[in-house]
């Protein structure tokens, strides 16, 4: 597996530790940048501009919140068979809690059902409490009443997150209130939800900035830092269960690490976070082993983000004014090797493993919110529309 860090809008692979040594590079090849073929923007009909997602087919799933005419905020979704052709529907009161992360999160499976998720905040200001809630639309039906996945949501730093393999079933993760421990409940495909399950406790110690991710087939990790910038993982798979936390950085107590993480359907993963003292990455091995961290660059990112594809070439990108030009964006990877990088001005770039350049960029699309892939489309939720690529 490869790390690789971006500087003028160019990409240099480092080798570090245990990783493939350079001279490895011969073995894949150096792929040249993509040519884009994004489409135009095309404005959602709602308030739906915090989250995206799609499937194979093309059926897409946007999220957001709206005030509603009584000063309440409400849940929004924004579903297409296409990407083209939109309904928004009203999921009612939520969505304002937590602090982070998207509000809500969408998931769509391969036969169209989509899945929202958010967290809100009732009895206030009486005597605040606070929920995450979760919505089904099954295939070519209605939004179902929403379900209470859990009474005790974080409405701190925790965040929530929402992810789905590639047979339909889908895992949510989010931290709760007391000892701030983190937690997950799994949607089967074409079932509902199972119970509340603990990933981690007081023990690693206060949970916030969870990152989601999941492969086609299954596998899944949940990094999350500490109240003292400590880097956790807890890796295992969508249907399994999971293993104990495993300890991989030791942060810098500078209380403001958001990690973010990668996984393919060999097990590998990549793990990229910012510290006051730079930008921190560390890799897992098929066998579950996770690498010393290393350093990227000495400085410090408000934006971290990092991708793998199936043959386990990863990418971390991350900036600063100060010693990158890419400061800020997504990246997201599919199994083929197909990488998009969007900045935070939504301009996306489409290029192979190892290339030497970007590319040609889908130009700016507004404010970036997300970026999805999947084989066949990646799609780019900015300034309030969507805009969509073919990959292969």
């Amino acid at each position: 597996m490869q790390l690789a860090q971006s500087c003028a809008r160019s990409l240099r692979w480092i080798s570090t530790g245990a990783l493939a040594s350079l001279a490895g590079l011969g073995a894949w090849g150096v792929q040249p940048a993509l040519a884009a073929s994004w489409s135009g923007p095309i404005p959602l009909p709602g308030s739906c501009g915090s989250s995206v997602a799609v499937n194979q087919a093309g059926a897409m799933a946007a999220g957001g919140t709206f005030t509603a005419a009584d000063g309440t905020t409400h849940v929004q979704v924004c579903t297409s068979p296409d990407g083209k052709t939109w309904q928004a529907a009203d999921l009612g009161p939520g969505g304002n809690e937590p602090h982070g992360g998207p509000h809500p999160a969408v998931a769509v499976g391969p036969d169209g059902r989509v899945v929202a998720l958010w967290g809100s905040s009732v009895g206030c200001p009486a005597a605040c409490s606070y929920i995450l809630q979760a919505s089904v639309r099954p295939p070519g039906g209605n939004w179902g009443t929403p379900v209470t996945l859990s009474t005790e949501l974080n409405w701190g730093t925790g965040g929530v997150t929402l992810a789905m393999d590639g047979s339909g079933n889908a895992i949510a993760a989010w931290v709760g209130f007391y000892a701030d421990a983190s937690h997950y409940a799994v949607l089967r495909a074409g079932g509902g939800w199972g119970p509340a399950q603990t990933l981690s406790t007081y023990v690693q110690g206060q949970a916030r900035n969870l990152s989601l991710a999941v492969s086609p087939n299954g596998n899944a990790i949940v990094a999350y830092a500490t109240n003292h910038d400590a880097i956790w993982a807890v890796s295992g798979s969508v249907s399994g269960g999971f293993s104990a936390p495993v300890f991989v950085g030791a942060g810098d107590y500078g209380n403001h690490s958001a990690p973010k993480v990668a996984v393919d359907d060999a097990g590998q993963a990549s793990l990229a976070w910012s510290e006051s003292s730079g930008i921190h990455a560390a890799t897992r091995s098929p066998g579950g082993t996770w690498s010393a961290p290393v350093v990227l660059a000495s400085q410090s990112s408000s934006s971290v983000a990092t991708a793998i594809d199936g043959a386990g070439n990863a990418i971390a990108v991350f900036g600063s004014s100060y010693s990158w030009h890419l400061a800020g964006g997504l990246v997201v990877a599919d199994p083929a090797g197909t990488f998009v990088y969007a900045d935070s001005g939504g301009n996306a770039f489409t290029f192979g493993a190892g290339a030497t350049a970007f590319g040609t960029g889908s130009g700016s699309r507004g404010s970036l919110d997300d970026l999805k892939i999947v084989p066949g489309h990646a799609v780019m939720l900015a300034g309030g529309a969507v805009s969509a690529e073919p990959v292969s």
